[in-house]
């Protein structure tokens, strides 16, 4: 039977390759321990033939004492507690001979992670351990070797049994160098890694050559290292084949790499998630980054077959014809990148009118700088709504200096003039002239006609005194009830009463009926005026409590009348 076609049969990918190894038994179990595939090595070992082994069990051919241990291990395989088992054994041929033979076996799991066969290795201690000795025997074999050398040194025969250890192997990896010399690195190897390392080492024999390879080795305490191991094939001085290896402990490196290779991950796809446009660009200006959001933003062209160089000048082209005034965008970046200092929210607009917001965040390590992250935000929509909730702030602040029902300025509308105006007018010691107006009789009026007809009295009166010719600075107001009150800057009491009795004469063409007077028929109004140098003694407050002293005096001399008040 040819036991090629067998193995290839059973897992072709897996030992096409390694089916002819020599110096080592390769074989494939099925769940119960019976052989189903073997090489031609196990002829050498044990006498036997491929043809009338297959399909017999495998403990038939350890001996007796080592048959129960066998099994126990098996059985860890099989319960899945572990991924693979390294023994010595005893190997009966069939001559009844037993030989010590060094034992690999892992479980092979389908895609299901279920146990479908066992595949491992058994190679010939016995004949070995001699090479051991002979190998340390012969000075001249190993005197090239530096014995103080920080990496790990060794040299192993044809089959990987370990005939030299440089002594940085206890320090690196916790061995004893007379376990490890004379042993088969393989069963320190990570169960994922030995396949690899086995056709790693039998092809750089086969083509004699120099090779380099990564793979993890398991400490003494139990931790798992990353070795980097370069492996060379020599002659040995009685033509023997033999390998030198030089292995460094590279697990800091595997791990900054790692935690690198995940920063970076998580960098570009927090970068590639963002929202907004990302551009990183180095100390002179040139780009090193930038996301699919900020080609977007500005439009820009998907990257086709350009190289970097060309598709940067693309860009750039680009931009000339979607960014505004495109040369102070570019004097505006330079100047800020030349400061090295962080900038935010600076304007960029857009010709197809958009608003973008830009940010510079100067990149520093160890206090050198590396350049900006430029972070764009487009920010239209933000910037319509501040100019919507700014017109309707301008809108409020309007109604609220609005009275309500007569629709001229209100108390507080009135308030805030005048003391704006009084301070306008301190400077110069202007005249000031101020009027207290009242509706003549008007709860007699909302008695008579009811509140709905005094509300439109109000709006009359209102709509009379909007239509005074005040400009620029005066102001009428209602300050409450039924009275008003006009602001008249710089004019002096003459003129105060002329604007009265022209707002006393519109009133009695208005004709509005009040019926309820003592003193007329129709609505009349009582008026009183207080004029006076504003100045920084006098307070405004006084202005208003002399034209309410005049009204008083207008009311109680019969009403429909104007007083100005004097001391």
């Amino acid at each position: 039977m040819d036991i090629k076609n067998i193995s290839t049969k059973q897992n072709p990918n897996k030992y096409q390759e390694i089916i002819d190894v020599k110096n080592a038994v390769i074989f494939q179990l099925d769940i119960n321990m019976n052989f189903t595939s073997l090489n031609a090595e196990w002829i050498n070992l044990t006498s036997y033939t491929v043809e009338e082994t297959l399909g017999t069990n495998f403990t038939k051919y350890v001996k007796g004492e080592d048959e129960i241990v066998l099994q126990q291990h098996f059985d860890i395989l099989v319960e899945g507690r572990r991924d693979g088992i390294v023994l010595e054994i005893g190997v009966v041929s069939k001559q009844g001979v037993a030989a010590d033979a060094h034992l690999f076996l892992r479980a092979d799991l389908d895609v299901n992670q279920h146990i479908i066969s066992f595949s491992g290795t058994l190679t010939c201690l016995s004949s070995r351990r001699p090479n051991v000795a002979a190998f340390m025997e012969n000075e001249s074999n190993y005197r090239f070797i530096t014995e103080n050398m920080s990496d790990m040194v060794a040299v192993l025969a044809e089959d990987g049994l370990v005939l030299y250890a440089s002594p940085s192997h206890a320090a690196i990896l916790g061995r004893n160098l007379d376990d490890y010399i004379g042993s088969y690195p393989i069963t320190h190897i990570h169960p994922d890694d030995w396949e690899r390392i086995f056709h790693f080492f039998h092809e750089m024999i086969a083509e004699w050559r120099a090779a380099e390879i990564e793979y993890r080795c398991m400490h003494n305490n139990g931790e798992w290292l990353y070795l980097e191991m370069r492996g060379t094939p020599i002659k040995g001085p009685d033509g023997k084949i033999q390998v030198i290896s030089v292995s460094r402990d590279i697990t800091l490196r595997k791990k900054a790499e790692e935690e690198l290779r995940q920063t970076t991950m998580k960098l570009k796809t927090l970068i590639a998630s963002l929202p907004y446009g990302v551009k990183a660009e180095d100390e002179n200006g040139n780009t090193t980054l930038y996301n699919d959001s900020y080609l977007n933003l500005f439009t820009f062209k998907p990257r086709g077959n350009e190289n970097e160089e060309e598709y940067q000048q693309q860009l750039m082209s680009d931009a000339r014809d979607i960014i505004q005034n495109f040369d102070s965008y570019q004097l505006k970046k330079k100047e800020i990148a030349e400061s090295h200092q962080l900038c935010r929210a600076e304007k960029v607009q857009l010709k197809d009118g958009r608003m973008i917001e830009m940010d510079a965040v100067p990149m520093e390590e160890n206090g050198r700088f590396d350049g900006y992250l430029w972070i764009y935000r487009d920010v239209t929509e933000e910037k319509k709504a501040e100019q919507k909730l700014q017109e309707a702030n301008q809108l409020f602040q309007k109604l609220s200096m609005v009275d309500g029902l007569t629709g001229i300025a209100n108390r507080r509308c009135f308030d805030d003039t005048l003391e704006k105006t009084w301070g306008q007018l301190t400077a110069h010691s202007e005249l000031l002239s101020l009027m207290l107006i009242d509706i003549d009789f008007f709860k007699a009026f909302n008695d008579l006609y009811g509140h709905q007809a005094g509300d439109s009295c109000l709006q009359s009166i209102g709509g009379i005194l909007k239509e005074l010719p005040l400009e620029p600075d005066g102001l009428a107001a209602r300050y409450g009830g039924e009275e008003f009150v006009v602001l008249l800057p710089g004019r002096n009491v003459d003129q105060a009463v002329e604007v009265a009795r022209s707002i006393q004469e519109t009133v009695k063409q208005a004709h509005i009926p009040h019926k309820g007077s003592s003193i007329s028929e129709r609505i009349t109004l009582s008026i009183g005026i207080s004029t006076m140098k504003v100045t920084n003694s006098h307070q405004h407050a006084s202005l208003i409590m002399e034209a309410d002293r005049a009204l008083y005096q207008a009311k109680d001399n019969g009403r429909n009348r104007i007083k100005v008040y004097h001391c």
